[in-house]
């Protein structure tokens, strides 16, 4: 079974909860915005500034995660429960899905492909995905769910920034 366990301190310290189902606002659980590490054991999970799995978001796949860049930050988790097998998105060079597009089914730098910082729409036809402000699976992150069409990055302040793009990967 699959379930997020959060601490109100770093190193796995502090008050802690165990989620096994989405919370989608922590304030009703005493936990929002004061994660400050967390464990992640089974399916990933992505945790989401702003209620209502709203807002900047971050995926935590399997693992422990002692110290978090956004600590204190997380108003709602999600567990991802989509088929992760079949991964496919498309990007989109303007919003609307208009100019260039490319299509992925794999993890890419997408400045190898002459697509970083300029992908501005995108339709995942399946898989969850992962879109990185920075390469290297670094800096703001956009999580994409199967059937999910996002016609604008603007108003997810991600316009013309992604630069790796990946799909979870099932578990083995």
């Amino acid at each position: 079974m699959s379930k997020i366990i959060v601490y109100t301190r770093e190193g796995f310290e502090g008050r802690t909860a165990e989620f096994k189902q989405d919370v989608s606002d922590l304030e009703e659980k005493g936990f929002n915005k004061v994660i400050s590490s967390i464990k992640v054991i089974g399916e990933p999970w992505v945790a989401y500034y702003d209620k209502k799995f709203a807002g900047k978001q971050r995926v935590f796949e399997q693992g422990e995660y002692a110290t978090l860049d956004d600590e204190g930050k997380f108003s709602s988790l999600k567990k991802v429960s989509a088929d992760l097998d079949n991964p496919e998105i498309q990007l989109f060079e303007h919003i609307d899905y208009g100019g260039r597009s490319v299509t992925l089914r794999k993890e890419a730098n997408l400045l190898d492909i002459a697509f970083s910082d300029i992908a501005s729409s995108h339709k995942v036809k399946g898989g969850v995905w992962v879109l990185y402000e920075l390469s290297s699976r670094r800096g703001s992150q956009l999580i994409s769910f199967p059937g999910d069409h996002v016609p604008s990055y603007v108003p997810l302040s991600f316009n013309d920034v992604a630069s790796c793009v990946r799909p979870l990967e099932p578990k083995p």
